[in-house]
């Protein structure tokens, strides 16, 4: 009995030790379970805040190409809001790209270019029609007729070359037939510049892994909640007020090849090869703009004395430069020079004695010795809003290395000032070029795409077909419109910082209706498109028909698919008594969209041409469209059309269907006399 009890016990404790052993082995299996589904839940987790984020479009759409439907078609267009992704930090209005429109199905017959680059590309401070894009789609629409030219302007003001490297790659699918590139005066402030508010810290690497995770809302959002929390808790210091680019310019003041000028040059030469492989390796063609800056007009911004001389010498150099300033006022330019010269000799690296030197060497004719110290003085700007010639140097290398064409602008600038020296002919204030500036950009874009064939080969240039400079800037339809705009936004620009002026809170004051206009538009009172409408009805009630019908055609040329513009200069030439240029252009804008009002305006001379049959197609054909469409007729409108109506069919001898539409006519509008006195007329006479 012992025994058994002693064997049972032993069963007991067999058991009982085998427990802990099974015990074990499930604890090891759920504690990798656990382990797995710890690894995986926060993707999933983050995958489903992502699908949330996505089904209530926090932070909207920000691709770069979006579709948009107009008059009742879709196309793609640049999204407008795409900056949003980079500008968070920067607390100002963010910039917008132009809305260029191109064909969703690209057909066989058309050639899509797409600009990029910095504001300068965009075109500041014009818009639309005056930008280097601009000019370069009407001579390509001029010389190759038998395409569909697409210039789409991707330009972005205060964006460097990071942006335009992550726009590249985003456009590669929609089949672009050449890119053409304008970088390099941002990469110190520009978005992820080394010096930007709104960077990356942290080096290249990091700063292009933020641009790939800029794509998922779940990185938005906590950027977002990051950036919030660094503005009300952390941040004490306050921001420039001014320009985009002076409230972008964190690390302000930048020497010449200290360690910051240093990375923002390799950065730089990296992110150019990359956008060249990324181009090469699609097969899609690639041509790079040469820099420009004005050097004679605009001194430097910031100007830091060498950190190697002394107190003493830094004292003695601003005597010099004051002795050279009193000889200049008193117009002893020779002594000025040698003073000037004495002062870039104490402080080599001081660039503001550079800029008054070549200043009195331009004007005493020595131009060669003058250009080279105003580029000495451009270069060593501490405050790097100008390329320096290391980084114009740098890109002419790169593009000749991977044999990539070159457009010179910085030649034809040259070529086109006075003594090869660029100042404010070309150049609005420190980088901007004029409208004049930005013809020629245009102009030498299209001499490297025709020189190297980028996008036809040689033998279907229609060069025939070639006008000159006049026949493109009236293709062009830039006007005073253009001009003062951008000369308001200059200067509204140079008075803050970092110009320097002495009037605080500077307004612009109109002196006329015409100014008061513009004005309007540049304040974003009023947008682009009824700005030029209000010019155009200012110049027409000037009975200056020719200059009314430009803005008209402005606006046509950024929203070709609509007949509202080209109703507007089609009634412009009605207004100034020349019926049948006003018949050609009806018959265009109905071309360009079939409307009711182009088609009733047309009926109308039609009737005076005693071509009654016509008129009464227009006619009908208007009321179809009204009823068809969106674009609906004013009553007022309709009656006086049946009253045209019953006057086309009298003169056809339907003397029914005349009186039935003046009945209409009266019972849309009693009070229309021409229709009663029309009814009473055919009442009198059979049917």
């Amino acid at each position: 009995m012992k025994k058994k009890i002693s064997i049972a016990l032993g069963r007991i404790k067999s058991t009982k030790e085998v427990r802990p052993h099974r015990s074990r082995e499930i604890t090891r299996s759920k504690r990798l379970w656990f382990t797995v589904v710890a690894c995986i839940l926060p993707f999933i987790l983050l995958a489903i805040v992502e699908l949330m984020l996505r089904q209530i479009e926090y932070a909207g759409n920000l691709d770069l190409v979006i579709k948009k439907r107009i008059a009742g078609k879709e196309f793609y267009t640049i999204n407008r809001s795409v900056a949003q992704r980079y500008f968070w930090q920067s607390g100002t209005v963010v910039p917008e790209p132009a809305e260029d429109l191109f064909e969703i199905r690209k057909s066989k017959r058309t050639k899509r270019i797409f600009c990029l680059g910095e504001s300068t590309m965009a075109g500041f401070p014009y818009d639309f029609h005056a930008t280097a894009p601009g000019f370069l789609r009407d001579r390509l629409q001029t010389l190759l007729p038998q395409y569909n030219i697409e210039v789409i302007n991707v330009g972005l003001s205060a964006v460097g070359s990071f942006i335009v490297r992550d726009f590249i790659q985003e456009l590669i699918p929609f089949e672009p037939d050449l890119f053409i590139v304008y970088v390099g005066h941002n990469e110190f402030y520009g978005a992820y510049g080394v010096g930007s508010r709104v960077a990356g810290r942290g080096g290249p690497w990091l700063t292009q892994l933020t641009l790939s995770l800029l794509r998922f809302k779940t990185f938005l959002l906590l950027r977002d909640v990051y950036g919030w929390a660094l503005k009300h808790f952390f941040s004490d210091s306050p921001q420039q007020e001014g320009t985009l680019m002076g409230e972008m310019a964190a690390d302000q003041e930048i020497r010449f090849n200290s360690p910051l000028y240093k990375e923002a040059r390799d950065i730089f030469r990296d992110n150019l090869s990359s956008i060249i492989t990324t181009a090469k390796s699609h097969q899609i063609p690639i041509i790079f703009g040469a820099l420009v800056s004005n050097i004679k007009d605009r001194p430097p911004f910031v100007s830091l004395s060498d950190l190697m001389i002394s107190e003493g010498e830094r004292e003695r150099w601003k005597r010099v430069v004051a002795s050279g300033d009193s000889a200049l006022k008193n117009r002893a330019i020779e002594r000025a020079e040698i003073y000037y010269r004495t002062a870039t000799e104490i402080d080599l690296s001081n660039p503001s004695a550079y800029h008054k030197l070549g200043q009195v060497l331009y004007q005493l004719g020595k131009f060669e010795e003058a250009k080279h110290d105003f580029i000495w003085a451009k270069d060593r700007d501490a405050l790097r809003f100008r390329a320096t010639e290391d980084f114009h140097h740098d890109l002419i290398d790169i593009c000749q290395a991977n044999e990539v064409p070159v457009a010179r602008l910085d030649s034809a600038f040259e070529t086109a000032s006075t003594h090869r020296i660029m100042g404010n002919e070309l150049i609005l204030e420190h980088l901007h070029p004029t409208v004049d500036g930005y013809f020629l950009m245009g102009e030498t874009f299209f001499q490297v795409i025709a020189k190297n064939n980028l996008l036809v080969p040689a033998q279907e240039w229609n060069w025939s077909l070639d006008k000159d400079d006049d026949g493109y800037w009236q293709m062009s339809t830039v006007s005073e419109f253009d001009r003062l705009a951008g000369r308001i936004k200059i200067e509204l620009l140079i008075h803050r910082w970092p110009f320097p002026t002495e009037e605080a809170n500077y307004t612009f004051t109109p002196s006329n209706r015409f100014e008061e206009i513009v004005y309007r538009y540049v304040q974003g009172r009023v947008v682009w498109s009824e700005a030029r409408y209000e010019a155009a009805e200012e110049y027409a009630r000037q009975r200056k028909f020719d200059r009314a019908r430009t803005e008209c055609l402005a606006v046509s040329k950024a929203i070709p698919f609509s007949y509202q513009p080209l109703l507007r200069v089609a009634d412009y030439f009605r207004m100034e008594g020349n019926t049948k240029e006003a018949k050609d252009a009806y018959v265009r804008c109905i071309q360009t969209e079939d409307n009711p009002f182009a088609r009733m305006k047309l009926a109308v001379i039609f009737l005076e041409e005693e071509r009654a049959r016509d008129a009464a197609v227009q006619i009908e054909t208007s009321f179809r469209l009204d009823a068809e469409t969106a674009y609906k007729l004013s009553p007022e409108a309709s009656a006086l059309g049946r009253y045209l109506l019953g006057v086309a069919y009298a003169k056809q001898g339907d003397v029914k269907r005349a009186r039935q539409s003046a009945e209409w006519a009266l019972a849309i509008d009693p009070r229309l006399a021409q229709a009663r006195e029309l009814l009473d007329q055919l009442r009198s006479m059979k049917p």
